[in-house]
This record gives structure tokens, C-alpha cells and sequence, in this order.
């Protein structure tokens, strides 16, 4: 019988261990969603996230610059020849992600 998650964690639990490049790709989507959104909302522009974000009050240079990390290793996924992920490391990306999507809902 297959095992679906209902929670966060059980989520993140299952697809770091079968597919954690996919948890990474999956939830920079969801923060991608999350920033157009946030930067919709606030009549900011989207050709220029990092330049917005980093401009923006509520979000500032320092949390841009993580964002920027994230968006770093979600492209290096994406597109490069890339060293194995944990389920450890790729369970991270995915709270740190849900972190700063939160951080978007406020």
C-alpha cells in the first residue's frame, strides 16, 4: 500500500529519500510562486526579483542573498552535471524554502 504524506514533514521525509533533486526543484518553485506573488501584491517589479527583494523592508539584502543561495543550487540542479544531494541537505533546502515563503505570507 502506498504511504501519502499529510504533513510537511512526512513530505519532505519521503521525497528526500526517493528523489531529493526533485524536493529541491519542487520547492523552489513553490518559493518562486510565493515571491511573484509577494512582489505582485506590493506593485514591485518581476524582471528584477533579486534587485526588489533585496530593496524591499520587509525582506532586506540578507535574506535576499539566502534566497539567491537557494535559487543558486536549485540551478546547478536544474542544469548542470551535479554531485549527489542528501536527503539531508535536500530536506534543509526544502524548510529553508517553506521559511522564507512564510516570511512572503506576513
Amino acid at each position: 500500500m502506498a504511504r501519502y504524506a499529510t504533513t510537511f514533514e512526512e513530505h519532505v521525509e519521503i521525497l528526500s529519500t526517493e528523489s531529493p533533486h526533485a524536493l529541491i526543484l519542487d520547492w523552489w518553485r513553490r518559493l518562486s510562486l510565493a515571491m511573484d506573488e509577494y512582489l505582485k501584491a506590493r506593485g514591485l517589479p518581476l524582471k528584477s526579483k533579486e534587485e526588489a527583494l533585496t530593496a524591499d523592508p520587509h525582506v532586506g539584502p540578507d535574506v535576499a542573498a539566502r534566497i539567491r543561495e537557494l535559487r543558486r543550487l536549485r540551478n546547478t540542479i536544474a542544469h548542470e552535471e551535479t554531485k549527489p544531494i542528501s536527503p539531508d541537505e535536500a530536506a534543509h533546502y526544502a524548510r529553508k524554502a517553506l521559511d522564507f515563503i512564510w516570511l512572503f505570507a506576513t
